[in-house]
């Protein structure tokens, strides 16, 4: 079992990690303080978890760049 931990900082940390709590999956525990947030998950294979990685990444950013547009409203 391959285990990792991804951890952001920021002013939208909490938001952020709100916007993407519903794409998590049973083998994934978020944790959340007030400017950072904390992502764990484990997979058998690199390859599955290089991809969630990359998944979550992009929808990260997208939710940063959403938060983002809406403040400047």
């Amino acid at each position: 079992m391959i285990r990792t931990c991804l951890t952001f900082w920021g002013e939208q940390a909490e938001t952020v990690a709100e916007a993407v709590r519903p794409d998590n999956l049973p083998n994934m525990s978020l944790q959340i303080d007030a400017d950072c947030f904390c992502l764990q998950f484990s997979n058998e294979k690199i390859g599955t978890l290089l991809s969630t990685v990359d998944d979550l990444l992009m929808n990260i950013k997208i939710a940063e760049e959403i938060h983002s547009c809406a403040e400047e409203r």
